[in-house]
């Protein structure tokens, strides 16, 4: 394994290495980000590019490979409503944490998650096809469990179910109308809606 050399000058690149490759010991160089120590020794702490940084007696490691996006507990997602059934809607996780996912995840809205009051049926809430902001409650077993209980989350996008034109929000009402053949529509409406 090679050692960085400190005999470069300002901020040089040590090339690619991997995780557990020595960089340097700490009598020349502080650790930095991607990098941690042991028995004054530095080591790569992921796959990347060593970066010498000589002004401030530095080395740390860019990455190169980039961690994939995946739901966790207390993540803000976005998703399309697939399946609304009398108690249970399917959801399409499209982001977390506003990135793009590459591949698709599905979570379970349950209807004791989706408002703080009660609701006797789910299709007074939500419909296949409506876009969702909710936060993710349950990680441990697939698939997520999701919540739209705060003001913030709710649906965001929604359409008519009769002709299918996207629906706005009459906040004074509190009310879902179409704008083509003027049906009014329920849901559990975002504070954000129509912001997408």
């Amino acid at each position: 394994m090679r050692e960085l050399s400190s005999g470069l000058r300002s901020k040089r690149s040590g090339g690619l290495v991997t995780p557990g490759e020595r960089l340097g010991v700490i009598e020349e160089f502080h650790a930095g980000k991607g990098t941690y120590t042991e028995k004054g020794v530095i080591y790569s702490k992921t796959t990347g590019e060593a970066i010498i940084d000589m002004d401030r007696k530095e080395v740390s490691v860019r990455p190169v490979t980039r961690i994939p996006t995946v739901p966790r507990k207390g993540s803000l997602v976005i998703g399309e409503v697939l399946q609304v059934q009398d108690k249970m809607a399917t959801v399409r996780l499209l982001k977390v944490n506003g990135e793009k996912l590459n591949r698709p995840y599905t979570a379970i809205l349950h209807i004791s998650y989706v408002t703080r009051g009660f609701l006797k049926n789910l299709h007074d809430a939500l419909r296949p096809g409506d876009l969702i902001r909710a936060r993710v409650v349950g990680d441990e077993n697939l698939p997520y469990q999701l919540t739209t209980a705060d003001r913030e989350l709710g649906v965001i996008k929604a359409f008519c179910s009769f002709c299918g034109a996207p629906l706005n929000y009459n906040r004074r009402r509190r009310m879902l109308e179409c704008p083509r053949c003027r049906k009014v529509e329920k849901r559990k409406v975002s504070e954000g809606y129509d912001l997408l």
